[in-house]
């Protein structure tokens, strides 16, 4: 029974919500039969002031109360666990448009039981912000915080760390901008009687203009120096202490075979920036199909032995222990050797990041390999898991406190620029020209990259038009030097408004030392709307691919795709795909051929308002494998979709590929209680059977929210 009442005060909000899910499974294979029954309660309850106590003198303040309890049973084995988290805070801030000044407090504590152990973490932070913002001159923003985080027993963590930033951002003229932001951290470890002083100094320098109207200039430097000094404690220092580590460039790729082939630049995954998503997602909306690959380029050889992989959310920790982790080296970023997997990383009770652990590895390259998440490992998991993306990588060594005494120095430089020119108006030409260089000390590392280009494009009729550019791109990466010409042309030809066609060739050449490839591609696409509501899209092309040591690849493609609404609740599609490719030459100068055709139809219906069906059909066909197809369909059903009562019916059945058959029943029901307070609740039968097996779960889950 719950009992709730409004809270009649200026200023103060409040809410609170229950979730509470159960899970039955049951497994049968030929090793035997598995049981698994889980139950979570999830209570939430949040309070917040805030008031304007004086002109311009704000107050905020308020507490989160967080339980989670959970009870598995495994073939009779029982694993209670629970965590309550604890977040106050109190935030006093004077605002106007010149200055700003405040001070804040916030404390998490977090209480970890597990059948018979207990274990209580805490992590407080005292801030201080100034704030100046005269017009015409810098903008000066100053923070300074204290930051402790210990467990209550002080046996695991007990650190302390003051630090101070400056923020200055100057705009000199309207053409230039002007940016200094030093930050210095003074981290004391009380367990293994030792001090980290980090002293971090950001500079940008960036400059656009337009010139003659004709002339677009843009130019950056940026420069980041970071001193780091170990040091032991008049007590003296013991135990290990881990020391970051910088890596010359970060590097990704969504790639099934991690054995081989090289990762792509990816700068996002080393800019410091730990909220900001760097491009991947492991979460469910990944692709979970597929391997993600992340790594990071030392330029030079280097020992390590702890990855941070960073996201930007919270996980619990079924979710969080349901990734496992491959480490791979290399030498030369293409091909790769496994040296460890880690089943299930430490995920960091304040800090969203995974903390993975492996024997020390001497490498210039290395990567983390895993897969993104995938429905089965959410059952039974309150949250919304479709976005999990990775923010940053860090690479650190564990030393002893006596090896990691003293004082390093990194220095990063980046600098580009970027220059276009309109030559010609009619027809439209262009000349850009583009310059990459970074650099980092002490590792001596360095890359650089410069582009000349021109690019034509040209409308000579009101039904043809064409487009033309030609590129040559000389790259420095330490000592190695390459060249790349990149050649494109395209020609588009509309005679009506329902028949389009074009007609793209490009041609790409590479050379790096004694190594050289060829890359060429021809393909015309055509998209024809036959009548209203029946369109088709027929494309195909040629592609070929030559390598220094000989090996040839030649591929056809075609491509065929139409859709067709007879009525408006009436979709139907049909998508054909065939490719061949053929390789030979190389070292074994053996010769291969391999052949795919995929096609499919799919049909999507709304006889009603309330009810959707589903259907579809997929075949597969590939060079000496069984042609394999799958089948998909699908009803949902809303009797009541603008009422206070809202129910909703789902049901899915998919036969895959490989012969097995997956069948989801998910009824819902949603209760509008009032316009602040509301009701789920859902049930979910899942039964999939496949050659190695018969798992059968069912998932009942209820959320009640009150706001108040």
């Amino acid at each position: 029974m719950i009992f709730y009442g409004v809270a009649m005060a200026e200023g103060i909000n409040s809410y609170l919500e229950f979730n509470y899910s159960n899970f039955e499974s049951e497994t049968e294979a030929s090793g035997g039969s598995t049981s698994t029954e889980s139950s979570a309660f999830n209570q939430l309850y949040n309070l917040s002031l805030s008031k304007t106590i004086y002109p311009n003198l704000r107050l905020s303040a308020g507490s989160v109360f967080e339980k989670n309890t959970a009870e598995s049973i495994t073939d009779d084995m029982t694993t209670e666990s629970s965590t309550t988290n604890i977040r106050p805070f109190i935030d006093l801030t004077l605002s106007n448009p010149l200055y700003t000044a405040g001070v804040s407090y916030n404390r998490r504590e977090e209480k970890q039981t597990s059948d018979s152990t207990t274990a209580i973490y805490v992590n407080e932070n005292y801030n201080t912000i100034l704030g100046w913002r005269p017009e015409s001159l810098p903008s000066v923003n100053m923070t300074f915080g204290r930051t402790n985080t210990f467990d209550k027993e002080r046996l695991t963590q007990d650190t302390t760390t003051d630090s101070a930033s400056l923020n200055l951002i100057y705009q000199a003229i309207n053409v230039l901008d002007l940016m200094y932001h030093p930050t210095y951290r003074n981290t004391k470890n009380m367990l293994n009687n030792t001090e980290t002083k980090e002293l971090i100094q950001n500079g940008r320098v960036t400059y656009s203009d337009l010139f003659l109207k004709r002339i677009s200039v843009s130019t950056s430097y940026n420069i980041s120096r970071k001193e780091t000094e170990i040091s032991a404690t008049a007590a003296g220092g013991t135990g290990e202490v881990i020391t970051q580590l910088f890596p010359f460039s970060g590097l990704s790729a969504i790639d099934d075979t991690p054995d081989d082939g090289a990762l792509e630049l990816n700068s996002a995954l080393i800019d410091g920036n730990l909220t900001d998503s760097s491009g991947i997602n492991i979460g469910l909306g990944g692709d979970e199909t597929t391997l993600t690959n992340m790594g990071l380029d030392f330029s030079a050889t280097t020992k390590v032995n702890t990855i941070f992989v960073w996201v930007n959310r919270e996980l619990p920790s079924q979710i969080a222990n349901s990734f496992s982790w491959d480490i791979y080296t290399s030498s030369n970023n293409l091909n790769w050797t496994l040296q460890t997997t880690i089943s299930s990383a430490t995920f960091g009770t304040f800090q969203n990041r995974f903390e993975i652990s492996f024997s020390n590895v001497t490498t210039k390259y290395i990567k983390v390999v895993t897969r993104p998440l995938e429905p089965a490992e959410t059952v039974g998991v309150t949250g919304d898991f479709t976005n999990i993306f990775v923010t940053e990588i860090q690479a650190f060594l564990e030393k002893s406190v006596e090896e990691a005494k003293g004082k390093t120095t990194f220095t990063t430089n980046i600098y580009n620029a970027d220059i276009r020119t309109r030559i010609l108006n009619t027809p439209s030409l262009f000349h850009d020209f583009s310059y990459f260089l970074t650099t980092t000390e002490p590792s001596s590392g360095k890359r650089s990259s410069l582009s000349n280009g021109l690019s034509l494009s040209h409308r000579f009729s009101k039904i043809i038009s064409g487009s033309a550019r030609v590129a040559r791109e000389d790259i420095v990466e330490q000592e190695e030097e390459g060249l790349n010409y990149t050649y494109s042309t395209s020609i588009t030809v509309i005679p009506l408004k329902t028949l389009r066609h074009s007609l793209t060739y490009s041609r790409r050449t590479e050379e790096a030392e004694e190594e050289s490839s060829e890359r060429n591609s021809i393909f015309l696409n055509n998209l024809i709307e036959l009548y209203e509501g029946i369109s088709v899209n027929i494309s195909g092309g040629l592609s070929s691919q030559t390598t220094n040591t000989g090996e040839k690849s030649e591929s056809t493609t075609l491509n065929l795709g139409s859709t067709t609404t007879p009525h408006p609740n009436l979709t139907i599609s049909l998508n054909y795909l065939a490719t061949n490719t053929e390789r030979s030459g190389g070292e074994g100068e053996s010769s291969t051929s391999a052949t795919t055709r995929r096609g499919g139809l799919s049909m999507s219906y709304q006889p009603f308002k309330t009810v959707h069906l589903f259907t579809s059909v997929t075949m597969l066909s590939e060079t000496d494998k069984a042609t394999k197809t799958a089948q998909d369909y699908g009803l949902n059903w809303s009797p009541f979709p603008d009422g206070t009562l809202q129910f909703n019916f789902a049901y899915n059945e998919a036969l895959t590929s490989d012969g097995g058959k997956n069948r989801v029943i998910g009824p819902s029901l949603r209760w509008n209680i009032t316009s602040r307070a509301y009701l789920d609740l859902s049930y979910l039968i899942l039964k999939s059977e496949s050659t190695s097996g018969t798992t059968d779960s069912r998932t009942f889950s209820t959320t009640l929210r009150m706001v108040f």
